[in-house]
């Protein structure tokens, strides 16, 4: 194999590689003799197939598939040779591939940099630490309760106010013409839910049982109907019943209604779910100024091809977020997003990169219980499909592997944060819940987005 590196410029390498006629012909017919004893051929016993009738029968397929194994093990190996390891998988250009002759491509590769390393003890962080107070546990019972409160019907003279649920019938009229998923009957509407689109529920405040009301409002302007979105429609409402909740008391009778044993330990479960909240977002907080110094005080060059990668997948998301109604997009033109997201896309290769780096260097590995509890994690988001997803996994390879890069991230994070200089700060639920410091332009909010699910056009 002859390889001549043609071009030099930062992270990427351009080469051209030859390959001699004689090493194609070899595999060529070691492929077709490894077939003599597996394919029939009408006048032959297997095993005994002249080689020059298996070339003229199968020789053009298996010609295709020798050059395509010789160019990616071709190109492997001139990467090797070099101690370079390419950010994504090289591009090809064959020059000339025939029969009997030299191979010969081209091969364009964007290398991964060299990362300078890291002084650890030079890390400082602060961790944010948030107690769970009583306060805590008492608002999210009665949060609790007040979800599961029953409602009754008052007085047919009762007028509805926030708070009252009220059972309607409604028709949606857009220029005096019903349209699709604007109609239902005998719903049930809590006011001031903000279950249905802005403007909706006020103007039902002070109705009673058999009021007629016309609801004027408009679509939001990112609707994800472009028929409705920014339009004016009105909607025919007739109340049926205004109800009133009546309050659930927090008492053992209501905890074992929960499933609890008794409202001691329904209690703790709820300190325990918020004290797991808080820590979780203590560690993203935790995170979010390593990630900041790792970024301010580390430079290398970063490859494009992984950059418009992440950039491509981030607009994708975002897309989508779009069409789904998201008003946190909506103010900003396409133009300010892909600034915006292209710092975004930067930002997480570089990372990524770096920490891989530093997973590689201290020899952090992934155990087979980190991968499937990995593995039960993603099953969990599809109740009833569980079964599915394990043995889509466990067809896929390839997708299994993908969950490595997020096990191995936490553990290079957790490595750092072990020998970094951390002090803990104390401080209240609303200082810890404030997101001024949680993500780097919007970053990890915006990862979010695309899961919000649609909602029906009535009640957007």
């Amino acid at each position: 194999m002859q390889v001549t590196e043609t071009k030099t410029s930062g992270l990427k390498r351009e080469f051209n590689v030859r390959v001699e006629a004689n090493t194609i012909n070899e595999q060529l017919d070691t492929q077709l003799k490894g077939m003599s004893g597996r394919v029939k051929i009408p006048g032959f016993r297997p095993g005994h197939i002249p080689i020059n009738v298996l070339r003229q029968r199968f020789g053009k397929n298996v010609f295709g598939e020798v050059i395509e194994r010789t160019i990616n093990q071709s190109s492997q190996r001139v990467l090797k040779d070099r101690n370079l390891r390419a950010a994504l998988p090289p591009k090809i250009e064959i020059v000339s591939a025939k029969e009997g002759e030299v191979l010969e491509f081209k091969m364009e590769a964007e290398i991964l940099p060299e990362v300078p390393a890291v002084d650890f003890g030079a890390v400082a962080l602060e961790k944010p630490v948030c107690k769970v107070a009583d306060k805590d546990v008492d608002e999210a019972l009665n949060r609790l309760a007040d979800r599961q409160k029953t409602f009754k019907s008052g007085e047919k003279t009762a007028k509805a106010k926030k708070g009252s649920q009220v059972i309607i019938d409604f028709t949606g009229k857009k220029d005096g013409v019903a349209f699709e998923g604007g109609t239902a009957k005998k719903f049930a509407l809590v006011l001031g839910s903000g279950q249905f689109i802005p403007g909706f529920e006020d103007q039902l405040i002070g109705s009673k049982a058999g009021s007629e009301v016309e609801v004027k409002v408009s679509f939001p302007e990112n609707y994800h109907k472009e028929d409705l979105a920014g339009q004016p429609v009105t909607f025919d409402v007739l109340v049926h019943e205004v109800q009133e909740g009546e309050k659930t008391e927090v008492n053992a009778e209501f905890a074992k209604a929960m499933g609890f044993k008794d409202l001691e330990t329904l209690r703790k479960a709820i300190h325990d779910q918020i004290d797991g909240e808080y820590q979780g977002i203590s560690r993203s907080k935790l995170k979010k100024q390593l990630f900041d110094h790792l970024e301010e005080s580390i430079s290398f060059p970063i490859p494009q091809g992984m950059v418009d990668l992440e950039f491509k997948s981030i607009w994708e998301k975002l897309q989508m977020a779009k069409q789904e109604g998201d008003e946190s997009l909506a103010s900003k033109s396409d133009e300010e997003l892909k600034e915006e997201y292209s710092k975004i896309a930067e930002r997480r290769v570089k990372l990524g990169i770096l920490l891989s780096e530093i997973a590689l260097k201290n020899n952090l590995q992934i155990n087979q219980d980190e991968l499937s509890r990995a593995v039960m994690q993603q099953a969990s988001q599809f109740p009833g499909q569980e079964r599915k997803v394990f043995e889509f996994y466990q067809k896929n390879p390839g997708h299994l592997e993908e969950l490595r890069g997020p096990i191995l991230e936490e553990k290079a994070v957790d490595f750092i944060i072990g020998k970094s200089k951390v002090t803990e700060r104390t401080v209240t639920a609303e200082e810890l819940a404030s997101e001024d410091d949680l993500a780097p332009a919007q970053e990890s909010a915006k990862k979010k987005t695309a899961a919000k699910p649609k909602k029906k056009a009535a009640n957007e």
